[in-house]
């Protein structure tokens, strides 16, 4: 099922993203247009680049993905900017990873399963698994 990660940061994600592009076939992207190019070029999958703060160019990006993936981790100020994406978006399955507690409102937003962690990239088996499995029961899962 078509997947998009929202928001990579660093050589490790890129290791993730390798993964999901393997696991997947259908992986799209959205990156920061703040982002070196140097690090963009190395993303495999469909890219988009863009305004990470405009939910209108993630929503767009999102279209025809079945799995949104939400890497907020410690910027807590895009919390509002993907609840809007997700919201005009059509993704039936959303994993939103932050280092933040979870607030209400995006653990009610339907289909989406938050994974809080606190080390270095321990959420990566976790991504992986849930993106490819049929159902997810899980709404919260603390790494800690």
């Amino acid at each position: 099922m078509p997947a998009i990660f929202i928001n990579p940061l660093d050589k490790e994600h890129l290791n993730l993203l390798n993964k999901l592009d393997k696991q997947n076939q259908d992986l799209r992207v959205f990156v920061s247009h703040k982002m070196p190019q140097d690090f963009t070029d190395k993303i495999p999958g469909k890219k988009a680049i863009g305004d990470i703060t405009d939910d209108s160019h993630i929503s767009t990006a999102s279209e025809g993905a079945y799995c949104g993936i939400f890497f907020e981790g410690n910027d807590a100020k895009l919390s509002g900017t993907f609840l809007n994406a997700i919201k005009n978006s059509n993704l039936q399955r959303i994993l939103w990873i932050s280092k933040e507690e979870p607030r209400n409102d995006i653990l009610g937003v339907e289909y989406l399963t938050y994974i809080k962690y606190s080390g270095d990239h321990n959420y990566f088996d976790i991504v992986l698994n849930l993106e490819e499995v049929e159902e997810v029961n899980e709404k919260f899962i603390d790494l800690k």
